[in-house]
């Protein structure tokens, strides 16, 4: 005979009989044997320490050529100022200073590696660079011109180019150009028509090899970026598209996408030098034309939409097709170039912030927490694309 299927109620009930029955069944066994001896516990089973952070006082800057190797520039933002560099073989379960030094005022803008064993820094103010060749071992201080350096721009470990201005007259601006690593300095021709490079800081000059480079400047009546494929001897204007009503424009900058083609940013103020408005315009032949880029809108938890977008100088690139861009709890991933995004990792406690990759599986990003003494920081590091991080040790100054 077929037994009947319990009902929903009934399958509901099961549990609860079973345990009651085994309830029943203990309790008998220790009436039965009153002496019966309790069983030891079993030792608790230690607690991993948990991963390094980075106190509040200090900003942070990475950067990995794989899995495993890659570098830290910690730099302390309050007295004592002074910045660190660490470096990584293990994917950072250890970490080893390499340089340290006092800064009179804090600040980085350049920190780049090449490859394993060529990497620059541009650093504080009064301005500092310095270049490796051994893979941060050794670390030499570059000679500068003497002007005010605005920016300091690398596409290889040889050639670097840099935007300066006289220190006590800031009309006069000078750019110039290195081939040999910063031993040497000649200067080149500004761009006609370019009055300056907005505030000269990082973003405003890019180059991605000694031939191509992009400038944002300022001086013409609308949004321009300029191009160069003669390492910055002559300048090609591109205007940007502009948006209908956005304000006055603030600041334009320009980034490099992989491989080929350019991001140029652009802010607009409704005010008085804030910005309220960002747009991004993406160009792959050369500045003919521009395709815009909107990244998600973020909804912080408790507020209904309409959420405003995510600001656009956030997104960062793992190659022609994959990008990133992080809110406070979420990391969304576009694989059509940034015209569509989808959310592929929350994160609750911690904010992942501008993931970066060197591969397709493995990449590194800073986190923000908070804490009692202020914003901690983090670093945590994915193998699957980006699924799933894992906080990771962060070097810790002494």
């Amino acid at each position: 005979m077929d037994t009947p299927e319990p009902s929903r109620r009934g399958r509901q009930a099961l549990p609860l009989i079973a345990g009651s029955l085994a309830a029943v069944v203990v309790a008998s066994l220790i009436y039965l044997h009153p002496a019966l001896p309790s069983l030891p516990k079993p030792p608790a089973a230690p607690r991993s320490p948990s991963p390094a952070t980075i106190p509040a006082r200090y900003g942070a800057q990475y950067d990995f050529i794989s899995a495993t190797t890659g570098w830290a520039l910690l730099v302390a933002t309050s007295p004592p100022t002074r910045f660190y560099v660490y470096r990584t073989t293990d994917g950072a379960k250890h970490w080893t200073m390499q340089l340290s030094a006092d800064l009179a005022i804090p600040g980085f803008d350049e920190f780049k590696f090449f490859d394993s064993k060529r990497g620059v820094i541009w650093i504080g103010s009064p301005d500092r660079l310095y270049r490796t060749s051994d893979g941060g071992t050794h670390w030499d201080p570059v000679p500068l011109p003497p002007y005010q350096v605005n920016l300091v721009t690398f596409s290889d470990s040889s050639h670097g180019w840099l935007l300066a201005s006289e220190r006590d007259q800031e009309l006069l601006r000078h750019f110039l150009v290195t081939i040999d690593g910063g031993s040497t300095w000649t200067e080149l021709a500004w761009p006609k028509g370019a009055a300056w490079a907005n505030d000269g800081g990082a973003g405003h000059l890019q180059f991605r090899r000694p031939g191509e480079g992009w400038l944002a400047a300022a001086g013409a009546p609308e949004p321009t970026v300029y191009s160069t494929v003669d390492g910055g001897a002559s300048w090609e204007p591109h205007a940007l598209p502009t948006p209908s009503g956005p304000g006055l424009v603030v600041d334009t900058t320009v980034g490099l996408l992989p491989g080929v083609g350019v991001i140029a940013y652009t802010d607009y103020s409704q005010g008085v030098g804030i910005p309220t408005n960002s747009f991004a315009y993406t160009s792959t032949d050369g500045g003919t034309t521009w395709r815009s880029v909107t990244p998600p809108a973020y909804c912080p938890r408790g507020r209904s939409s309409p959420c405003p977008s995510i600001p656009p100088w956030l997104v960062t690139f793992q190659d022609t097709s994959h990008w990133w861009v992080a809110s406070p709890d979420t990391v969304w991933e576009s694989s059509d170039a940034g015209q569509s995004w989808q959310s592929v990792y929350q994160q609750l406690d911690n904010w992942v912030s501008q993931p970066q990759f060197v591969d397709v599986k493995h990449g590194w990003a800073e986190l923000f927490m908070g804490s009692a003494g202020g914003q901690l920081s983090g670093l945590a590091m994915t193998s699957d694309g980006g699924l799933h991080w894992t906080q990771v040790n962060a070097p810790r100054p002494s």
